[in-house]
């Protein structure tokens, strides 16, 4: 005889997770935020791992010691400047307030692995920093699918964003005006899209037109108001989408990008509490030499990543790593790349670091 009660799922909410949950996901994000805090520390590291060539002997003391300890905790000595995370608990208060594992669980049920949440773990991470996407409007993007292309990604990092923090866009080109005739037609802040009917209206009304002008408007719209004019409240990553060199600059790159350095400085930040991300939309090879020339830049290249076209990014994924061959873990390449040593390094080709 079978019983004749049916489940019911149990009333209200379910319940939240407490802060002692996000201790887990402390060892994903203190390399991180050393690698930024404490760089002599992140240096000795390195050493330490075979992935600088450089003399083991020598160098900061304190630091050589901290570095035995590097991914295990935040360390709180050896700083450049004020620390934006002072400690541990200061990581996963962080992590507790923007609730993260609760959107874990739904992004790993969306995409079909409902008991392998973990694999989404690392992207915690982003929960630490403030993102923003500059997108490259210039007249070459509606070549190819390179519109399409962008369109994708943005609305897979939709998906898979474990933050509580909005899309946020800014244009190379005409920006003020974008955003200002987004807001007045169709009610929608491009500082603020948050369903994938916004970024549907938004991509389908933004003018495609005019130069390249990459670091001069990188400075004026991104780095001036976030860093310049005010004191940075938490760490940046700044991701770029560009299919072209610059031109049209009245700036270099690294020039923009060391004067930012400097205000963090002023400011007793540290000085990579900004990162980059350069991620390269169709097949234009000065573009491509253009971004390897970023990434190898004595002077900026730590805090900078650069992809590649996605086919070709892809293909040299597959190759180290075959179970990393999908889209999605395309998208966390790109996303954690610049602040993650883990992924900074996951692909290789003639000699390049992404």
């Amino acid at each position: 005889m079978t019983d004749s009660k049916t489940y019911a799922p149990p009333s209200g909410p379910p319940p939240s997770n407490s802060s002692e949950d996000y201790e887990k996901l402390l060892k994903y994000c203190v390399g991180t935020i050393n690698r930024l805090q404490a760089p002599k520390v992140f240096d000795e590291h390195l050493r330490r791992l075979g992935k600088k060539r450089k003399a083991l002997f020598g160098g900061n003391k304190n630091a050589k010691k901290l570095a035995e300890v590097f991914e295990k905790q935040v360390i709180n000595s050896c700083l450049d400047g004020l620390p934006l995370y002072a400690n541990d608990q200061a990581v996963i208060n962080q992590l507790a307030q923007s609730k993260c594992l609760t959107r874990i669980k739904e992004v790993a049920a969306e995409f079909g692995i409902p008991d392998q949440e973990y694999v989404f773990y690392d992207l915690c991470q982003l929960c630490l920093f403030k993102i923003i996407f500059y997108i490259d409007n210039s007249g070459s993007m509606k070549k190819g699918n390179r519109l399409q292309q962008l369109h994708d990604f943005l609305k897979l990092f939709m998906k898979i964003n474990v933050s509580p923090q909005p899309l946020r866009l800014k244009f190379m080109n005409h920006n003020n005006e974008i955003h200002a005739f987004l807001r007045q037609k169709f009610n929608i802040d491009c500082d603020r899209i948050e369903t994938e009917e916004q970024l549907n209206t938004v991509m389908a009304n933004i003018a495609i037109n005019g130069a390249t002008p990459l670091a001069t408007n990188l400075y004026t719209t991104i780095l001036e108001p976030e860093v310049l004019n005010r004191k940075l409240g938490q760490p940046l990553l700044v991701v770029t989408f560009t299919d072209g060199s610059p031109n049209g600059d009245k700036y270099t790159l690294g020039r923009v990008i060391r004067m930012a350095q400097k205000r963090l400085s002023e400011n007793n930040l540290p000085q990579k509490a900004i990162c980059y991300q350069f991620a390269q939309i169709g097949d234009d090879r000065e573009a491509g030499e253009y971004l390897d020339s970023l990434d190898s830049d004595a002077t900026i290249g730590d805090v900078i990543d650069c992809t590649s076209p996605i086919e070709i990014e892809m293909k040299q994924i597959r190759r180290k790593n075959p179970e990393l061959s999908t889209e999605v873990n395309y998208v966390k390449k790109l996303l954690l790349g610049p602040i993650d040593i883990a992924y900074d390094s996951m692909d290789e080709i003639n000699n390049r670091v992404y």
